[in-house]
C-alpha cells in the first residue's frame, strides 16, 4: 500500500465517500461548516492510496481549562466498505499518525466570522491532551482500532463524558405508509396520531427558514428547556446550524400548529438516506392535542415521500437519563441501536493524569 493523506478535498467528493459508506451526517463538510461557525478549528483528513480513498476523518479541537484542548471525532473515522482488516488497520495507523502531529503542534484557533483570531501561545497553551472518538462502526473495527493504537504505543482509556447519544431508535420507511402505520408498537400510539387529525392539527414544513420560523421555533424550544430543567442552546447556535444547509446534508423546520397558535416545533436533519431528528420544541399547554405523536408520524411520511430517506432516526434514547422521552419514543417501535464505547487516545498522560483527577473532585 502506498498511503498518502489528502487534506484538501473537495466537498462533494468528501460528501460522496460518507454517502457511499453509510456514514453519519456528524462526519459530512457541512458539520465541519458549522464547528467552524462555532469558533472551532477542525480538520478533513482523507487517506488514499493509489488515488482511492480508504478512510476519511472530521477533527474537532475543544477547549479545556488552563489553556489546554482536546481533539474530537464525532460519530468516525468513516473506512471504505468491504476493506480488508489490515487495509483497515494500515490506514487507522496512518490517521492516528497525523492525529497526534495535530495534537503537539501549536495552532491557530479558528474563530467565527464576528471574532477575532486567537494564536495559541508558544509555551504549549492549545495543544491536546487527548483525542476522544465516538464510533459509528462495528465491533470488529473497534477492536482493529485498539490493536492499531497499541502497536503505536498509545495509551487508551474510558472517557469521562459521552457526547453524542449512547443509543438511539431507528424507524424503518422502506415499507408502505400502511405496513409502517401498522407497525408502530403500541394501540396508543396510533390512537394518538388519529387523535392530533381529528383534533385539526396542521403539520407545516418549512422550505425557506427565516426569521419567523426561528423566532417560532426558538420560542417553543425555550418552553420546553424551561419545563424540562435544561440548558437550551442559544439563537446564534440555531442561526449557525441553519446557515449550513445545502444540498446534501438539508435541514428542515417543521410544525404542528392548532388554529392560529404554533405548538410544537422539530429540526430534522436529511443525510443521504436518514432522517434525523436533532431538536424540538413544544408547549406543554397544549399537551391534551398528542401534538408530538401527530409531527413523529407526519415527518415520518415527509422523509419518505419527499426525501426518499429509508430511515427514521429518533436520535437518543436513554432509560436512566430520559425515562420519559425514551418511553415516548418506544412506543414507536422499530429497531433500537447501541453503538460502540468511545474512548480517549492519550496525547499527554502528564495532563491527562491531572485532568481525570480534577473531573472526579468536580463530580463529588
Amino acid at each position: 500500500m502506498n498511503l498518502q493523506l489528502n487534506n484538501n478535498i473537495t466537498k462533494e467528493n468528501w460528501n460522496n465517500f460518507l454517502l457511499q459508506n453509510n456514514a453519519s451526517f456528524l462526519q459530512s463538510f457541512e458539520w465541519g461548516e458549522f464547528q467552524e461557525k462555532l469558533g472551532r478549528k477542525i480538520w478533513r483528513l482523507a487517506v488514499e492510496d493509489n488515488g482511492g480513498t480508504l478512510a476519511q476523518v472530521l477533527v474537532i479541537k475543544k477547549p479545556l481549562p488552563l489553556g489546554k484542548s482536546y481533539l474530537y471525532i464525532p460519530f468516525g473515522p468513516c473506512f471504505k466498505e468491504g476493506l480488508a482488516d489490515e487495509q483497515e488497520k494500515q490506514a487507522f495507523e496512518f490517521l492516528l499518525e497525523e492525529i497526534k502531529k495535530i495534537a503537539k503542534a501549536p495552532a491557530f484557533a479558528k474563530a467565527s466570522t464576528d471574532a477575532k483570531a486567537l494564536a495559541d501561545k508558544s509555551s504549549g497553551e492549545g495543544k491536546s491532551v487527548y483525542c476522544y472518538i465516538e464510533p459509528f462502526i462495528q465491533e470488529q473495527q473497534m477492536c482493529n482500532f485498539y490493536a492499531t493504537a497499541q502497536k503505536l504505543h498509545m495509551k487508551i482509556e474510558k472517557p469521562q463524558k459521552r457526547i453524542q447519544p449512547q443509543q438511539t431508535l431507528l424507524i424503518d420507511l422502506i415499507p408502505t405508509e400502511e405496513q409502517i402505520f401498522k407497525s408502530l408498537k403500541s394501540k396508543t400510539t396510533r390512537y394518538n396520531i388519529r387523535f392530533g387529525q381529528k383534533a385539526g392539527l396542521q403539520f407545516e414544513s418549512s422550505d425557506i427558514i427565516g426569521d419567523r420560523e426561528k423566532e417560532i421555533f426558538y420560542g417553543l424550544a425555550q418552553k420546553s428547556a424551561q419545563r424540562d430543567g435544561f440548558a437550551n442552546y442559544d439563537r446564534d447556535y440555531f442561526n449557525k446550524l441553519f446557515s449550513i444547509s445545502s444540498q446534501e446534508l438539508t435541514i428542515k423546520l417543521f410544525f404542528a400548529k392548532h388554529q392560529d397558535n404554533y405548538i410544537a416545533a422539530n429540526i430534522f436533519i436529511f443525510f443521504g438516506k436518514t432522517a434525523v431528528h436533532l431538536f424540538g420544541g413544544f408547549d406543554h399547554e397544549f399537551r391534551s392535542l398528542m401534538a408530538p405523536y401527530f409531527m413523529h408520524w407526519n415527518q415520518m411520511l415527509f422523509a419518505k415521500n419527499n426525501m426518499a430517506c429509508e430511515v427514521y432516526d429518533f436520535w437518543g434514547i436513554d432509560e436512566k437519563k430520559w425515562p420519559g422521552v425514551t418511553h415516548f419514543k418506544r412506543s414507536f417501535g422499530g429497531k433500537e441501536i447501541e453503538y460502540p464505547q468511545g474512548y480517549d487516545i492519550v496525547i499527554s498522560k502528564l495532563w491527562y493524569g491531572i485532568f481525570k483527577v480534577a473531573r472526579k473532585l468536580l463530580k463529588r
